[in-house]
Parts: C-alpha cells; sequence; structure tokens
C-alpha cells in the first residue's frame, strides 16, 4: 500500500490531527513549515528554507510513497497583496509568480520519479476584518485586503491548482465546499478555532473535513501515472 507524505505550512497540522485520531486510511508522514508560502519555493535562501527541507524529505523519490502539498494560505491571505502593495504590481502578476512556483515543485517531484503528487487546495482565511489578535494576525495588518478579498483571491488560486493538476493528470482535492458558509461565501463560524488568536481551522472538524477528503482520493491513487505538463513551466 502506498503511504503519504503530507508537506506543507502549518495548516498540516490539521491532516497530523486526522491521522492521530486514526481517521486516514492509509499510513502518513508529515513534515510541516510554519509560514511556508508557495512563492518561496523558487528561493532556496527564503526566511522558512521551505524547499530545502522539502527537497531533503522527498528526493529521492522515496519507494511507495504520495507526497501530498498543502501550501497556498499564506500567499493568499498575505504575501501576493504586501508584495502587490510593496512592489507596486498587480495582485494577479503575483499570484502567477505563486501558482508557477508551486508548478514547478510538482514537476520536481515528478520529475524525479513520483509517479503520484497530490495538490491541496489552499485553506480559506479565516482572520476577520480588523481582527489583531494573535501573533499571525499582528504581523498581517500591513495588507488591507477584506477578508472576502483574500477569501475570492483563495478559490481563484484553487481553480488555477485544479487546472494545473488536472493538466498534469495529478489528483487535485480541497475541503472549500466544506468549510465556506453557503450564503455568505466565507469560513463557516464551526470551522473557525475555538481560540480567537489561531487563525487555523477548527482542530477537529479540520481534520474531519480534510481525511474525508484524504480518503476519497484512493479510488484515483493508482490509475495511470502522471504525465508531464504540455507546457513545462520551469
Amino acid at each position: 500500500m502506498h503511504s503519504w507524505y503530507f508537506v506543507g505550512d502549518s495548516h498540516v497540522q490539521a491532516m497530523e490531527t486526522a491521522a492521530t485520531l486514526g481517521l486516514l486510511r492509509r499510513p502518513s508522514q508529515f513534515l510541516m513549515i510554519p509560514g511556508a508560502t508557495a512563492v518561496g519555493l523558487r528561493n532556496p535562501e527564503s526566511h522558512t528554507q521551505a524547499i530545502a527541507h522539502f527537497r531533503e524529505a522527498l528526493l529521492p523519490a522515496l519507494p511507495d510513497v504520495v507526497p501530498v502539498i498543502q501550501l497556498g494560505e499564506v500567499d493568499c491571505g498575505f504575501v501576493i497583496w504586501w508584495r502587490a502593495q510593496t512592489l507596486g504590481e498587480s495582485v494577479d502578476v503575483q499570484l502567477e509568480a505563486s501558482i508557477e512556483a508551486y508548478t514547478c515543485f510538482i514537476d520536481t517531484l515528478t520529475d524525479a520519479g513520483y509517479s503520484r503528487v497530490v495538490v491541496t487546495g489552499a485553506v480559506p482565511p479565516t482572520i476577520p476584518d480588523g481582527h489583531r489578535h494573535g501573533a499571525v494576525a499582528r504581523a498581517r495588518h500591513t495588507v488591507t485586503a477584506s477578508l472576502r478579498d483574500r477569501t475570492e483571491l483563495t478559490m481563484r488560486y484553487n481553480r488555477l491548482l485544479a487546472a494545473e493538476a488536472a493538466r498534469r493528470r495529478i489528483p487535485y482535492t480541497d475541503i472549500s465546499a466544506h468549510v465556506l458558509d453557503a450564503g455568505t461565501g466565507l469560513i463557516a463560524d464551526a470551522y473557525r478555532s475555538p481560540n480567537p488568536r489561531d487563525h487555523h481551522l477548527h482542530p477537529i472538524r479540520g481534520a474531519y473535513a480534510w481525511a474525508e477528503a484524504i480518503n476519497g482520493l484512493d479510488a484515483r491513487l493508482d490509475r495511470q501515472p502522471a504525465e508531464s505538463a504540455d507546457t513545462p513551466l520551469c
């Protein structure tokens, strides 16, 4: 049986909780780099040095292992907006840069020999407008984008990720349908952390949502091997 190797930012903790609760059907490993960004994958000297940690963990390709990537919340919730403001560029330019860095990392893994890489959608933002409780909220307060703006960008980001995964014939999954309120289109109160200083999802409900999404990939896991994108991006 193939096992999962979850790599990504601090939102990997929901997947690790799912495993701890016995909700995942496959053996799992985890590498969580808090603050990791997709756009930072192009820079080995980034603050978190995430790409170096991910490469060390996953390369050369491990037998019977399927990498599962969870990135993008930091990009959509802060970095894309901050870089656009700071560099005087459009959000669209920064969005494209983040997606390109992400897909280059995916291609590195498939080129290294992984026949399957799972791409997971970025978690929708939870920090309310004007909220400065907690270290992450305070660090991000310089970005003026509203919660709706950040949520809509996250949904655009995930649509692009899904399209890139489809081009490569690799699995994509996310939990947006579970965690967004159908009426407002924003994060549902039930999926907010009970700790107002914590920008992650509710630890148990988020774990159950991710377990359902990940377990739903089982039927697709052993289908035809991944193929390269028609037009390589890196």
